[in-house]
């Protein structure tokens, strides 16, 4: 088992869930079970009539390490196009899942994408799963991002390596970009038929993903409704509300503050709202009455945007409030600053056995709290000193 992935992000709660490891993992020993990351699967080798524990992650390159987002950072990308969008066409709405709905069928049908990997919702259970769609009836049909958790990257390698699918688009919450983005900018030769097949990344403005439970504690033990009549949900940051459509047109609200209790351990440590790794990213926050934000930052988010736009199933206005957004980023700095106390955490458990880093650990303290840490007092003859201290 990798040690860093254990120390530094399951023992620490700061896993993103997104699936990148689980995916990336050559020997194919990391699974998901019901934890808030991933475990490791003990496997045995038979000699005689003795069973010995295999050490399956001794000899291995760790391309679990070189996937995961919460490793390291810099992957955000400086936005190219800002601008509010809507859907046109069948249906006009700037419901942020509509939105990436027009992006996916545009590019399918000039086939700049030839499947999706995305986040889908059974309609009977409300049960998240993530699937690959590959047609235009396909895409209309899944239910997008729902802000219900669900590893979304857990399909990838069905997606590369069975179906062979060589132009993929990818969907899903900030750090599925994230773990994305990592895969592609590994430098790894052997991780190579991800970046040949992956060519777009759209990422949902997230305030957190929320544990499946949450349908059955909060939806119909404490709101009393039948998850049978739920269609569908869209988190609105601007609003601080979640929205849960109903099957007659009802609509019910949920203010976020609510949904803490369910919302991942991970996603409180996160420290990109906006999507900042993705080609594209959408959400409400900024966007006009009636619009979603969409923001580009590459190339082939352009691309994607303007062949949405010149189908005629997307529209666009440069109308978006960027004080809404700078402010996203502002509360963004905030959880930067928890995932550096983290850090911090761990340099000084490393310290102890490491009396080299023990200068770091003050360096770090400086930058945290902007004054020196002060001294350890001398020692006295009244104490009991550890002679390991």
């Amino acid at each position: 088992m990798s040690t860093r992935l254990r120390n530094e992000v399951w023992t620490l709660e700061r896993c993103s869930g997104c699936g990148a490891c689980v995916a990336a993992c050559s020997k194919g020993v990391l699974y998901w079970g019901h934890e808030q990351h991933p475990l490791l699967e003990e496997r045995e080798k038979r000699l005689g009539l003795s069973r010995i524990k295999l050490r399956t992650c001794e000899v291995c390159e760790r391309f679990c390490e070189l996937s995961c987002p919460r490793l390291v950072e810099g992957m955000s990308l400086e936005p190219t196009v800002t601008v509010s969008a809507r859907s046109a066409g069948v249906v006009e709405s700037g419901e942020p899942n509509e939105v990436i709905r027009a992006l996916l069928v545009a590019a399918r049908s000039a086939n700049l994408i030839d499947g999706v990997v995305t986040l889908d919702l059974d309609p009977w259970t409300l049960k998240p799963t993530a699937r690959i769609v590959t047609t235009v009836d396909e895409i209309v049909s899944s239910a997008g991002l729902q802000y219900l958790w669900e590893p979304v990257l857990s399909v990838l390698n069905e997606a590369v390596f069975e179906r062979k699918l060589r132009r993929i688009a990818i969907v899903g919450a900030p750090c599925v970009a994230q773990g994305v983005y990592r895969l592609l900018h590994s430098g790894n030769e052997r991780l190579s038929p991800y970046r040949q097949a992956i060519r777009m990344t759209i990422a949902g403005f997230c305030t957190g993903m929320y544990m499946p439970n949450m349908v059955d504690d909060l939806l119909e033990r404490g709101m009393g409704l039948d998850r049978s009549r739920v269609r569908g949900m869209s988190s609105s940051t601007a609003e601080g509300v979640l929205r849960v459509s109903l099957g007659d047109g009802e609509e019910r609200t949920i203010p976020l503050t609510e949904l803490e209790p369910f919302t991942r351990y991970g996603c409180g440590k996160c420290d990109d709202y906006l999507g900042e790794s993705a080609d594209i990213s959408i959400g409400t926050i900024g966007a006009q009455p009636g619009y979603a934000t969409l923001i580009a930052r590459t190339s082939a988010g352009e691309a994607f945007l303007q062949n949405a736009t010149l189908h005629g199933l997307l529209e666009t206005t440069d109308d978006v409030d960027q004080g809404a957004l700078d402010s996203a980023k502002r509360a963004k700095d905030r959880r930067s600053r928890a995932q550096a106390f983290d850090e911090f955490r761990i340099l000084m458990l490393d310290s102890l056995s490491d009396p080299k880093k023990r200068a770091e650990v003050r360096k770090a303290y400086v930058e945290l709290y902007g004054a020196p840490a002060e001294e350890a007092p001398e020692r006295r003859q009244s104490y009991v000193v550890c002679s390991g201290c």
